[in-house]
């Protein structure tokens, strides 16, 4: 019996340490409404609506801001770093109305989020 629970015990915490950022991912976005905002910033660099991108980006960066701790604990700093990295730059692009890098860069935050669980 001793040896039963040790191994469901093991077996948890095996499974939850390898896809726990995929668990708790999908909640968070749903919560959150990060996707959203990317989504709605996507759309408005496509129709160069620079002033509602700035809105929803800066929407998308508060919210970054309080699942960052959250995702920090489970994956590799380095996937962070980019986010980060990827907003600095999106921020710049949209202040200067680069529709084309804007677009490159907002599609790279959001694929990085989509599949950060598998990451």
């Amino acid at each position: 019996m001793k040896k039963r629970i040790l191994f469901i015990i093991i077996t948890l915490a095996v499974f939850t340490s390898i896809c726990s950022c995929g668990i708790i991912n999908k909640p968070v976005d749903k919560k959150t409404g990060f996707s959203d905002f990317l989504k709605q910033t996507e759309l408005s660099i496509r129709k160069e609506n620079w002033s509602e991108a700035k809105k929803s980006i800066s929407e998308a960066e508060k919210v970054w801001k309080k699942v960052k701790p959250i995702l920090q604990i489970d994956i590799d700093h380095d996937y962070i770093n980019n986010i980060e990295d990827d907003f600095v730059k999106l921020n710049a692009f949209i202040d200067t109305k680069e529709k084309g890098n804007s677009l490159a860069t907002v599609m790279l935050i959001k694929d990085t989020w989509d599949n950060i669980g598998s990451l």
